[in-house]
């Protein structure tokens, strides 16, 4: 076993024993949860980092996907937001034919979400499933600025969705936003990634999710892939740093307590590998630090998604009905997982 992966290893282990956090955040204020493949729990992560982050700090969330899971986990299903992120983009990026950008766009999420009450307070711009059809439309305005030489006009757009994140963050006094993103590249991912300073990327312990990782590390590096094109043609963007790598559904089935199965250790050190190929990208020196491991939450994780409550909020022993009917039970095992979200939180 390598070095870094005893290292990572090492520190799982100081989380789950000692309840360790790191001493301190990265200092980036803009970060997206993302990562090219769906399935590997990135709206799940997004809710509990928004929970544990909320109660330290205000926070603003956007949701880009147009599956729209984070926006239902935080608003609940039954309500119907007036005004989403997709009617603010629409006047940034197609111009002033479609008015102004709405005010008030962001719902407080403790009034639809009671285990959201108190701490420092969490606001959301919602989704919208016509995010599906936003990437034709990007890139069609795009094309018209850079095909008429206009570099600022092209800035403009890909800043777009930051103005209005810098916006909402004013008007609601908030320290910190997170967004959650598609599993597709094109349209609101693109624009989270330039709206944001920093990446936190979940990776399933499976074969396609290291390839998604190593694609996402590619196009972000790669100055002949898209997202780097763009930023050339506006005159040269920063790209955002990776913050975390967040291993997900990592087996616990080792006789030794907090460490990880065989399998989940073979793909934590394929991706430590790719990690250390593309170790720029990282806001940390070494790219080992940013490795958080997290187990399969089990009955824990779809109570959690199910009753639309923060893993840190659950109770050992307490029943719950989730779909079709079904009682489970939260098992002593959920403390765990709450060290594992309040480590990731402690990064941020």
């Amino acid at each position: 076993m390598s070095a870094d992966v005893q290292k990572v290893l090492d520190t799982h282990q100081k989380v789950i024993r000692e309840n360790y956090v790191a001493p301190q955040g990265q200092g980036f204020t803009y970060y997206a949860v993302s990562n090219l493949r769906g399935g590997v729990g990135k709206s799940s992560i997004a809710f509990n980092l928004a929970h544990e982050i909320s109660r330290k700090k205000a926070l603003l969330l956007a949701d880009l996907c147009p599956q729209c899971n984070l926006t239902e986990l935080l608003l609940g299903s039954e309500f119907k937001p007036k005004v989403n992120i997709y009617d603010a983009l629409k006047p940034v990026i197609l111009g002033s034919a479609f008015g102004k950008i709405p005010k008030d766009i962001s719902y407080n999420v403790s009034q639809h979400c009671d285990n959201f009450k108190g701490g420092h307070g969490a606001y959301v711009i919602s989704g919208n499933p016509e995010l599906f059809a936003f990437p034709s439309l990007l890139y069609q305005q795009l094309n018209t600025a850079y095909s008429q030489g206009n570099e600022q006009a092209v800035g403009r757009l890909l800043e777009g969705l930051h103005s209005i994140l810098k916006r909402e963050m004013k008007a609601n006094t908030c320290e910190k936003v997170l967004l959650d993103t598609s599993p597709f590249y094109a349209g609101g991912t693109h624009l989270a990634w330039c709206a944001v300073q920093a990446l936190i990327v979940p990776v399933r312990v499976d074969e396609h999710s290291l390839e998604s990782l190593e694609l996402l590390f590619n196009q972000l590096s790669d100055r002949n892939r898209d997202f780097q094109i763009w930023n050339d043609r506006a005159g040269g963007r920063a790209i955002p740093k990776i913050a975390a790598i967040v291993m997900t559904m990592v087996g616990s089935k080792s006789q030794k307590e907090a460490t990880p199965d065989n399998a989940s250790r073979m793909y934590i050190e394929r991706a430590l590998d790719l990690a250390e190929r593309y170790a720029d990208l990282f806001s940390h020196k070494d790219p080992s630090d940013a490795f958080v491991i997290t187990d399969d939450f089990h009955s824990a994780g779809r109570i959690s998604g199910a009753k639309r409550i923060p893993i840190t909020e659950l109770q050992v022993g307490k029943f719950h009905t989730v779909e079709e009917g079904r009682r489970l039970q939260v098992n002593s095992s959920v403390e765990r997982y709450k060290k594992q979200i309040r480590y990731l939180a402690s990064m941020i």
